[in-house]
């Protein structure tokens, strides 16, 4: 573009001219990016406005600030005058690309068309009914769109080709399980292609569960004998506990606090749950840590959340329930906090502790600060939500310390 152009570019692109090239766009793009001579509308513009188009139209001002133009004319205006470039040379010279939504949206089309036809042609689909009602119910939801992925073909058949391994080999893999790194190394050449965050990961995580019929991804890949990461996270407890010689017994004797990972739980660490009959759970691992130090042995038995819990501290809990332990939980009086207990509460039938309306209302004479959001029903006390909505401050675990403390010695 020369100076001069840029110079004629930069008087057709000024605020009065704004609302007749916004509606120029949009009727552009919607139609193909072609000028046809049906006339789009402009209602309610001001009279300076109403002045600039008539003044580019060479038109006499209309009674009212409504006005029609017909993008023809337009056109023909732009390509008279002095870059003699047409509408949508010019509203892309001042603005951008002018996008044919008419072709993206065939083009979508004929992508999903070739993706369903080239997963439908997949050989397991042929062979396994339940693959084929997988694939119906994946289109159904439409979960392919909220994958973010650069080529959903490639995407779906590197899925349906790992089930193929995976209902090829589960006898084997059954009595042999490897861990869910290995099959992506063995298979895919990069020991992270599976992991639970890329989109093959998460595609795959939906079809096994379900063609397992299980809601839990770890439970699905273990269904077909393949193990997520059972070591690198961990749940964090103290005073579980333990028979003596075992992993909970040394810890629960010299009151030290103990990671327990997935592979603990699973293959058990030595619980010895019989004489208990409730675990204390906290948010905070302050709160765990000074239980250690300042109670020790005295302590109760204590899970740390650590935030919502994650899913090795899922497991570790839903251990204690199916031993019937009951769960008394306190978190945070804040948003997250609500929301950890309140999913502790329905997921695990959790009784609450510290966590009522009198309780919030008592730590107000300690240290607070400003609650930002507001806090949703907490159907374990229905005037908890009330009184933090009306009061908006927060109150953390760490500032009722001493209460906490006092019940887990008690405890």
């Amino acid at each position: 573009m020369t100076g001069s152009d840029r110079t004629v570019t930069d008087a057709l692109d000024r605020p009065e001219l704004a609302p007749l090239w916004r509606a120029a766009r949009e009727r552009l793009e919607r139609n193909g990016r072609t000028v046809t001579s049906s006339p789009i509308r402009l209602d309610g513009l001001s009279d300076g406005e109403v002045a600039a188009i008539c003044g580019l139209l060479s038109r006499r001002r209309p009674r009212s600030n409504d006005m029609r133009v017909n993008l023809v004319e337009v056109d023909s205006v732009l390509r008279s005058g002095p870059t003699a470039r047409g509408l949508v040379d010019t509203l892309e010279a001042m603005s951008g690309p002018v996008r044919d939504r008419k072709a993206e949206r065939a083009a979508l089309t004929d992508q999903r068309v070739a993706l369903w036809t080239a997963a439908g042609a997949h050989p397991v689909v042929a062979r396994h009914e339940p693959v084929r009602q997988w694939l119906d119910s994946l289109r159904r939801r439409g979960r392919i769109a909220r994958i973010d992925a650069d080529d959903p073909v490639a995407l779906l058949t590197g899925a349906l080709d790992t089930v193929e391994w995976l209902l090829a080999h589960r006898d084997e893999t059954i009595e042999r399980p490897i861990p869910l790194s290995v099959l992506a190394a063995v298979r895919l050449g990069d020991g992270h292609a599976l992991d639970p965050d890329t989109p093959l990961g998460t595609l795959l995580a939906d079809a096994l569960c379900e063609l397992s019929g299980l809601s839990d991804p770890r439970a699905a890949w273990a269904h077909f004998g393949v193990q997520l990461d059972r070591v690198s996270s961990s749940a964090l407890a103290l005073m579980l506990p333990g028979g003596p010689g075992t992993i909970a017994g040394a810890a629960c004797a010299t009151a030290e606090p103990l990671r327990v990972t997935h592979r603990m739980v699973e293959r058990g660490f030595g619980l010895d749950l019989g004489s208990t009959e409730v675990v204390w759970v906290c948010e905070n691992p302050a709160v765990l840590s000074l239980a250690a130090d300042r109670l020790g042995r005295r302590s109760g038995p204590l899970v740390c959340l650590e935030g919502m819990p994650s899913s090795v501290t899922s497991a570790l809990l839903r251990t204690l329930c199916e031993a019937g332990v009951e769960l008394r939980v306190h978190a945070d009086l804040d948003r997250g906090g609500v929301a950890i207990t309140s999913h502790l509460v329905e997921r695990f039938g959790a009784t609450t502790w510290r966590m009522g309306a009198e309780d919030y209302l008592a730590a107000l004479d300690g240290p607070t600060s400003e609650l930002h959001h507001t806090i949703g029903s907490t159907p374990w006390d229905a005037e908890l939500s009330h009184a933090m909505n009306e009061h908006r401050r927060a109150v953390h675990e760490e500032a009722v310390l001493d209460a906490l403390l006092a019940d887990l010695d008690a405890g």
